[in-house]
């Protein structure tokens, strides 16, 4: 049995941002998906599935002629045939980047592909390359910076830029509480919806924006800095969403923002934003408790949830 897992993600700052080239601040959180891959004598390849995708029964040949848009997809490009067994059992578990069948938006996707892909080139006999990573997901979800890939596959906080990850530690004495808007989003949607106003004409927004992110990421060495230039990106992202039109901040974002805002408290969607899960940042512990109070009685989430060291990991046995 081959057994590999990679975490989630949070984008603390750079969504849409990096898709002009700017650097994106983006932490890998323990919300981790795993595949496990066992060998069988009989019943061809059988996929189980607890999260997003239904179970499914194909033959070897089918699973070598799907697409790259499915996970058997994903298998056919992490593997050659020759090098697969004729029956075989994939376990693939998301369920903790879910609740009650709605995704939280951390990334379960990239999660997948890196876990998938990760355990069949194990069995091969080489891990997959960051950058073969990269491919299998774009093809996957249909687009993307892969800041989400390269979060699954390093672990800890990020600063991510060209496709290159780097290391950050963030400041120390900030505190986070995470939210859960109670709704989904579909992030390939959200994405047409940017670019199709990116063809439209001017890009100044944008440009801002980009340059509020790199504001973030050079203020990581001490924490009211960073906390001041994330609430400046934050308003960025917002004048740059009633400009696009986009729907980043969707209805429970605002109602997040407006009760961190009496708070002194920066709150800003996470990613694609719209519905999914958003976050709170302060230096200060009291103010993040009264945050997470106050938010619980609008109908938002606050989640358990941290920021995880650990990258992809493999277990054999």
């Amino acid at each position: 049995m081959i057994e590999a897992s990679a975490p989630g993600k949070l984008v603390i700052s750079g969504e849409y941002a990096v898709l002009a080239g700017a650097p994106a601040l983006v932490a890998a959180v323990d919300r981790r998906v795993t595949c496990s891959v066992t060998t069988q004598e009989s019943g061809g390849w059988r996929f189980v599935s607890t999260g997003f995708e239904d179970d499914l029964t194909l033959s070897k040949d089918d699973v070598f002629d799907a697409p790259p848009t499915t996970i058997p997809g994903i298998v056919r490009r992490s593997i050659a045939a020759a090098d697969a067994p004729e029956h075989i059992q994939v376990r693939i578990d998301s369920s903790n980047c879910y609740r009650d069948g709605i995704k939280l938006g951390v990334g379960s996707s990239a999660a997948t592909v890196t876990a998938v892909a990760t355990a069949f080139g194990v069995l091969a006999g080489s891990a997959p390359r960051l950058t073969d990573l990269y491919d299998l997901h774009e093809r996957f979800q249909g687009g993307g910076s892969g800041l989400d890939v390269a979060a699954a596959v390093t672990g800890g906080v990020i600063r991510f830029e060209d496709r290159v990850a780097t290391p950050v530690r963030l400041p120390t004495g900030i505190h986070f509480a995470f939210v859960f808007t109670g709704s989904g989003t579909r992030t390939a949607t959200l994405l047409a919806a940017f670019d199709a106003w990116r063809r439209r004409g001017s890009t100044a927004p944008l440009e801002r924006l980009a340059a509020g992110a790199r504001d973030v990421v050079d203020s990581t060495a001490h924490p009211d800095a960073f906390v001041d230039a994330l609430g400046e990106y934050t308003d960025q992202l917002e004048r740059f969403d009633r400009t696009a039109r986009i729907g980043i901040l969707g209805p429970g974002h605002q109602r997040a923002r407006e009760l961190a805002s009496r708070l002194g408290v920066v709150y800003k969607p996470c990613g694609a934003g719209g519905g999914d899960t958003g976050m709170a940042v302060s230096g200060d512990i009291d103010a993040i408790n009264a945050f997470r109070k106050s938010v619980a009685t609008t109908g938002l989430e606050v989640l358990r949830m941290a920021m995880s060291r650990q990258g992809v990991q493999v277990r054999t046995g």
